[in-house]
């Protein structure tokens, strides 16, 4: 059974476990090196966790910590959306996704916002199965792994009829 909780800072070292485990399957599937990354990750993970706790979900599948997701800035930017290996495929992610965009809905926002690796592809077909749309595409510069990546936004309206922009056309097209 799947349930969705508040994080404990006592949690903090095994979220970044279940982070850095799901980004690197990710990572893989694009080709990238997460032994070159892994320690810059790892260190990441750790620290964002550690300092984000309270604004953290955790999912639970049978008492086992299966994701986390998080808006650490309590606005309409969905910063954080992981789930072990092991669970996926089991509707964690969707239901962390579906909490936190009530939470930015009670925040009064019309709509959520979150960013993934361009070449993230699953990741980039759940938030459309789940009413997301890319918004844009951009290059960041990412301090905790000294390096460029490519990235998508992606926005979902709340709202029926809420304006949805151009039609997408392209890798990134429904």
């Amino acid at each position: 059974m799947l349930a969705i909780r508040p994080a404990s800072s006592a949690e903090a070292q095994d979220l970044a476990r279940i982070g850095l485990a799901a980004w690197e399957v990710a990572i893989r599937v694009w080709g990238e090196d997460a032994g070159r990354l892994r320690e810059n990750a790892r260190n990441a993970y750790y620290d964002f966790c550690t300092r984000g706790w309270p604004d953290i979900l955790v999912a639970e599948w049978d008492g086992v910590l299966a994701g986390w997701g998080c808006s650490e800035k309590a606005d309409d930017f969905i910063t954080d959306l992981w789930v072990h290996p092991d669970f996926q495929g089991r509707g964690v992610g969707t239901a962390l996704l579906s909490e936190i965009e009530a939470q930015v809905r009670a925040r009064g926002y019309a709509a959520a916002r979150l960013d993934t690796h361009a070449r993230n592809t699953g990741a980039i077909r759940l938030y459309k199965r789940l009413g997301y749309r890319v918004k844009s595409y951009f290059v960041t510069y990412s301090e905790p792994l000294d390096e460029d990546i490519d990235k998508v936004e992606m926005i979902k309206e709340f709202e029926p009829g809420a304006e949805q922009g151009p039609e997408e056309d392209g890798l990134y097209s429904p």
